[in-house]
């Protein structure tokens, strides 16, 4: 597994991945939130069963979304979709403080108690929806959601400090970009919450409005 280990570092080394990023992922044992009936597919390129016919994370694309994101040790930074609380854990090593808010509950769950096991206390886990915030959760300076919209979610940008970055995949199924959206307004296009778009990539679609719509599909029509 140490090998597989520096050969996956090397393999960020590789895309140009941030220093503070690559630390992170040298800190954080996969093992530590992946089933271990899973090894073979541990620091490759492949996405990893979590449960509830969920995968992982593209592991280059989370790797480059997190240097997008490129946080400071003082950042106080927001993910939405905390899947098997691994990401969670690589931002913990980046951020003073990580709130992180996962759909599926018994993923919630079973991520928090991870957290437990591995002694990271600098971590807010929640279970509910990541698009419908509380004022009272305040903002962040940076937010990083783990599954792909179909259009930008601005409201989100509430909860974003100005000058705040929110990093997240963008397009229709199957094929993304990496989107990186600032609280800002271009100085010459006068355009508000200017927009970059970076590789392609592969999430599944966020539940809600932004993504996958659940309340579109009625069953009864």
């Amino acid at each position: 597994m140490k090998k597989k280990k520096e050969e996956f570092i090397k393999l960020l080394r590789k895309n140009k991945v941030r220093k503070k990023v690559i630390e992170a992922y040298e800190q954080v044992k996969q093992l530590d939130f992946f089933d271990e009936a899973f090894s073979k597919k541990l620091y490759t390129e492949q996405p990893v069963p979590i449960g509830s016919g969920n995968m992982s994370d593209p592991p280059v694309a989370l790797a480059r979304m997190l240097h997008y994101l490129d946080l400071k040790k003082t950042s106080k930074v927001l993910e939405i979709g905390t899947g098997s609380g691994y990401s969670t854990a690589l931002l913990s090593f980046m951020a003073e403080d990580v709130f992180s808010i996962e759909f599926l509950e018994n993923l919630a769950r079973e991520a928090r108690l991870k957290m437990n096991n591995v002694d990271i206390s600098n971590v807010r886990l929640f279970a509910g929806d990541g698009f419908y915030l509380e004022d009272e959760i305040g903002r962040f300076d940076a937010i990083i959601i783990c599954a792909a919209c179909q259009k930008r979610p601005i409201p989100l940008t509430a909860h974003l400090k100005p000058g705040g970055k929110m990093v997240f995949p963008m397009g229709p199924a199957y094929r993304q970009q990496v989107a990186v959206m600032s609280n800002t307004v271009d100085e010459n296009s006068g355009t508000a919450y200017p927009t970059k778009f970076h590789e392609f990539c592969e999430f599944p679609l966020a539940i809600g409005p932004f993504g996958l719509d659940i309340n579109r599909f009625n069953m009864d029509d």
